[in-house]
């Protein structure tokens, strides 16, 4: 496993203008971080500068909506970059793990690519500009569509359907299943996405990870890092661990179709541990479904609400590379063994990330 000295990272930032005209603008920086959380499939930037001069222009008229920004970060004297010779629409649809050598910035690793898509300026005592970039999945998130999806396909068929229509390639490497028809109707497209993922994963027992690298939509399971770094008492800053039995759910109660007076019966009913008493949940079988399809989404339920939500943040040197989805290893606070990362967020300024995890045998 390769070590990483924290001390040694460092930042830049690349702004290309709606002219297609380059600048590194780490001078101008004030603070710099970047995040993927759980249930969003775009990566967000925020990136704060101070209004000075490039090329005799300021940074306010140069730094626009739509404008390209680049992340890159270098960590050790050992990383080997790979010459990128891709134009920039190549490089602003690109998250890759390769290492690369750009142009003036050498053995530096892309860590994210996007479009500015809030700006925002503040004349003080000193100017600055707020800007928030993207990754090119935020299309998915703020496009709606109408679709209707016909009984009998599959989830990456319909997925990979649903991509092709936005021009976006995919690398779908997940559990797949025959799905019912589904109608949605003036959904998110990321929406659309989630819920097919979901039904898999309710009828699997099964987890994923969606995010946008090297140029694709990757669905994929979780722990496909080749890496997993440790986390210990020496390099972690704090952890936090909560319990809580909000939204538990200890028993499921299957309902079937209502008569004519509207009286429905009880197909089944499925304990899980009642130890904290009965909270009971309610799933209804229609005529579409099979009911050994219904159980097993009972079950599903019991799993992920059957025990307290537990809920870890920890605050360690940052890995400027990690992403959600990751694996890694814990030996801090009362935390020891193997996580998942759910959500990560990347602080330039203090070379310091916070991470919310998952533990392991949840999957």
């Amino acid at each position: 496993m390769p070590t990483v000295n924290v001390t040694s990272i460092k930042y830049s930032v690349e702004l290309v203008t709606e002219t297609g005209k380059s600048y590194l603008i780490n001078e101008a920086l004030l603070s710099l971080k970047w995040e993927e959380q759980i249930n969003e499939l775009s990566q967000r930037a925020s990136i704060t500068l101070s209004n000075t001069k490039a090329d005799d222009t300021w940074l306010m008229n140069l730094a626009k909506i739509n404008c390209l920004i680049f992340i890159y970060a270098e960590w050790g004297e050992n990383d080997q970059g790979q010459t990128f010779t891709g134009s920039i629409a190549d490089r602003v649809n690109t998250i890759s793990s390769n290492d690369y050598t750009e142009p003036g910035i050498s053995k530096k690793k892309l860590v994210f690519s996007g479009i500015v898509w809030e700006w925002q300026y503040t004349s003080a005592t000193q100017k600055e500009i707020t800007l928030t970039a993207y990754d090119r999945m935020i299309q998915l998130q703020q496009s709606k569509d109408f679709k209707y999806i016909k009984a009998g396909m599959d989830t990456k068929t319909i997925i990979s359907g649903i991509c092709s229509d936005w021009g976006i390639p995919l690398n779908y490497s997940w559990n797949t299943i025959i799905h019912e028809k589904k109608t949605y109707s003036s959904n998110t497209i990321s929406d659309m996405i989630f819920d097919l993922l979901e039904d898999v994963r309710k009828k699997t027992g099964q987890k994923y990870i969606a995010y946008f690298k090297d140029n694709q939509l990757v669905i994929c399971q979780y722990g496909m890092n080749q890496d997993v770094y440790v986390f210990d008492f020496e390099n972690t800053v704090s952890t936090t661990n909560k319990l809580t039995i909000n939204n538990l759910v200890t028993r499921v109660k299957i309902i079937g179709k209502e008569d004519k007076s509207g009286r429905a019966p009880v197909e089944a009913t499925i304990n899980g541990d009642t130890g904290f008493g009965v909270l009971q949940e309610i799933v209804r079988h229609d005529s579409n479904k099979k009911l050994s399809d219904v159980q097993k989404e009972a079950n599903t339920i019991l799993k992920d609400r059957g025990k307290p939500v537990e809920t870890i943040t920890v605050e360690a040197p940052d890995l400027p590379f990690l992403r959600k989805g990751d694996m890694v290893q814990m030996g801090a606070g009362n935390l020891l063994g193997l996580f998942f990362v759910e959500g990560a967020t990347h602080t330039a300024e203090t070379r310091m990330m916070n991470m919310t995890l998952s533990r392991k045998y949840e999957t």
